[in-house]
């Protein structure tokens, strides 16, 4: 694949495309959001494993600056035990994946935003709640913030999917906090599809392939 960086306006983000474009396809879209502590590099080697033909990526970097030690530098999307920036943040994310809509010279089909753990969070709060269309939302080893509601916007139960999954062996997030999610979620009435695997807070080979199945099914039910 071909992988870019960018750093103009609001988030830099990487892009990664197919190696060969054909200009009269249609390509889906796939935004995702990486953990805490973590940069936007750390998801993008997932590009070529779920799909290097069909699919566009965009991985954005997180806004808050972390010194993780050794001299390293990590990103948060919002301070920990302290959720009340998450609609600063949210406007970033939508004003960084709208320009980059409005700029794409490609024809995308179908989006789906997701994100591992702290990304993950971000993924139902902000992209559940946001004005731009997904077609699904990818939630890896994460959680809801209890004391923030989704706003629905244009995002509905009735036109966005969810594949969620969970580590039992998770010491970060326990298995407990996906499963509470889990069942809001299927409660406000979203199709949901949730795998639990013996792993501890990662992201697997096995999930990997489910992820692949379940973006199969909803290419096939649109």
């Amino acid at each position: 694949m071909q992988t870019t960086e960018h750093f103009e306006n609001h988030l830099p983000y990487i892009l990664s495309t197919p190696d060969h474009i054909d200009p009269k396809k249609n390509y889906d879209l796939i935004i995702l959001l990486h953990g805490y502590g973590a940069s936007m590099h750390d998801l993008a080697g997932l590009a070529p494993a779920i799909n290097s033909e069909d699919y566009i990526y965009l991985f954005i970097n997180a806004p808050i600056e972390l010194n993780i030690g050794y001299g390293q530098t990590g990103y948060a999307w919002v301070p920990v035990g302290d959720s009340s920036e998450i609609e600063k943040t949210a406007e970033m994310i939508n004003s960084t994946i709208k320009d980059y809509l409005d700029k794409c010279e490609l024809q995308i089909s179908k989006r789906y935003i997701g994100g591992f753990s702290q990304g993950g969070m971000m993924t139902i709060h902000v992209g559940l709640s946001s004005k731009i269309n997904f077609s699904g939302a990818i939630v890896l080893s994460s959680r809801m913030y209890p004391e923030h509601e989704i706003k629905f916007t244009v995002n509905h139960p009735d036109n966005t999917k969810i594949f969620m999954v969970h580590g039992i062996q998770d010491s970060v997030l326990p298995v407990e906090d996906g499963r509470n999610t889990k069942n809001h979620l299927i409660q406000l009435g979203f199709d949901l599809e949730y795998h639990e695997y013996n792993m501890a807070h990662e992201i697997t080979l096995e999930v990997i392939e489910d992820l692949k199945n379940w973006l199969i099914h909803c290419c096939k039910s649109s």
